[in-house]
């Protein structure tokens, strides 16, 4: 059910595991899949769960239990994670619970819903699962959203669509809305337009480490509201967050693809005409080896490809001339573009569904020059021996680029374009993929700004010293400053961590 007043009210700590008016709850935990190997973070062990009743408490659970094997696993499968206890929490007293415990016997914690992000390796300590924390309150008058960290993008679209309003969206209906925004939040659908979906945050709910639950506003607990918009899961566990929706019912939108010989042809063009494309153009170019899968369109079908992708709000006539120079640059093997409603927009990207065992790498650039285009397509294009899934670049700039109304730790703005690349790889070819990835990324340093997307960073990058290339330079001492504040023992560190100082 969708609560359709304007000031309907959460309680994270007083929440019923039924659906009520202002509820949409989720039916699945988590998908499961195959773990794959990694390294390890470790944490003290041999702490005992805390007992309700003299029995232990029925949502902790050890290695071997089903409850257990899934909630550790996530979509990226690279990432190992084997704590001590999982606690799979469904309100925001088990969170506050989960981090007491950990809190007293000094165990680092990790939060996880949908596991997208590659993230860290680790071993011991307590992961709180908070995909069960599903609900969903969509207020059509104000144009807002207050999700639990369980929620993932499909399902507050599939709410807010039925008002003619939509989010900031990441590329999959199954990225979870938290863990997505707290990284800055990058929508390849409204990006341009809108910004980042951290800019249109207005309240959260988070434990910190001393187990209370913060309520964080731009008016109250600043500093902590600045730093977790942005520093991603360093400040602590958000159990409830509101964020403003926007009025956008259709699309024009999808994906031109041709084949991978036509990249000299194709990149210019897309090149040019996204600088000069109106804010209400989000747009990316990808080199993609798809997969000899059935549920990929026949026309593309494990062949290697240029696929560029667009997003336009607005009337389709015009869009579809807007879109011309992009359907002259080569013919094309598939082309998805056309009007839609928002709640397709996972067409656009037509991201894998996973679990998969995925090896990142990503940085942002400055430009885009033609050495820069011939250098992608000398290591991803025809002929390469490229192992490498998908080599992406997608245009920022617009709204992306705009100081926000309440500033947050999300930075890098002036980067005119994300680099990102992905292998994914069976175990044999593993050290293949990692070692093609970064010689992508070092390859486009002449181009590159130094800095990185925090949400893209993979489970090799995660030194401060990596972490550090994620925020603006004069953000990140503030950024520490705030988790000695909030977290002087590093409790929550199973993350891209920013160390206390």
């Amino acid at each position: 059910m969708i609560d359709r007043t304007p000031e309907a009210t959460y309680g994270s700590t007083t929440d019923s595991t039924s659906a009520r008016p202002g509820e949409v709850r989720r039916r699945n935990l988590l998908a499961g899949g195959a773990l794959g190997a990694a390294g390890a973070l470790t944490g003290l062990v041999g702490a005992t769960p805390p007992a309700a009743h003299g029995r232990p408490h029925r949502n902790w659970f050890r290695p071997g239990e089903p409850e257990y094997e899934a909630a550790v696993t996530g979509f990226n499968v690279t990432v190992t994670r084997r704590p001590e206890f999982v606690v799979v929490a469904r309100h925001a007293h088990d969170v506050q619970g989960a981090v007491r415990y950990a809190h007293r016997h000094d165990l680092p914690v990790c939060v996880m819903s949908t596991g997208h992000q590659a993230s860290v390796s680790f071993e011991g300590g307590i992961l709180v699962s908070t995909a069960a924390m599903e609900r969903i309150h969509v207020h059509p008058h104000t144009a807002t959203a207050r999700v639990g960290p369980g929620v993932n993008w499909a399902e507050v679209t599939d709410v807010s669509s039925r008002f003619g309003l939509a989010g900031l969206a990441g590329s999959s209906g199954s990225v979870g809305v938290v863990g997505y925004t707290l990284g800055g939040g990058l929508s390849p659908a409204l990006g341009r337009l809108h910004g980042w979906a951290a800019d249109h945050v207005s309240r959260m709910e988070i434990v910190t480490a001393d187990g209370e639950l913060r309520v964080a506003t731009p008016e109250h607990e600043t500093e902590l509201f600045w730093a977790a918009r942005g520093g991603k899961g360093n400040f602590g566990i958000v159990t409830s967050l509101d964020f403003g929706l926007f009025p956008v019912r259709r699309l024009y939108g999808g994906a031109i693809m041709y084949p991978v010989a036509a990249a000299p042809d194709v990149l210019p063009v897309w090149r040019d005409w996204a600088a000069t494309a109106p804010e209400t153009v989000t747009t990316s170019m990808a080199i993609l080896q798809l997969p000899p899968d059935p549920s990929v369109p026949e026309p593309v079908r494990g062949k290697h490809v240029v696929s560029v992708r667009v997003s336009f709000v607005g009337d389709p006539v015009e869009g579809a001339a807007l879109v011309a120079p992009l359907r002259a640059a080569a013919p094309a093997l598939l082309d998805s573009v056309a009007e839609m409603p928002f709640t397709d927009w996972g067409i656009i990207h037509s991201d894998p569904s996973g679990p998969l065992p995925g090896y990142e790498r990503t940085g942002f650039l400055a430009e885009l020059p033609d050495e820069a285009l011939q250098t992608m397509i000398n290591l991803a294009g025809a002929d390469s021996g490229s192992p490498m899934s998908l080599v992406e670049v997608r245009q920022l700039g617009g709204a992306l680029a705009d100081a926000p109304e309440v500033p947050s730790a999300v930075g890098h703005r002036d980067a005119a374009f994300n680099f990102f690349t992905i292998g994914v790889a069976p175990p044999e070819e593993v050290a293949e993929v990692r070692a093609y990835g970064a010689r992508l990324v070092d390859a486009m340093e002449p181009w590159a700004t130094g800095g990185a997307y925090i949400n893209f960073l993979s489970t090799d990058e995660v030194d401060p010293a990596d972490v550090r290339r994620a925020y603006d330079t004069d953000d990140y001492p503030r950024l520490a400053s705030i988790k000695a504040g909030v977290d002087s023992r590093n409790m929550f560190r199973l993350t891209h961590n920013i160390p206390p100082v």
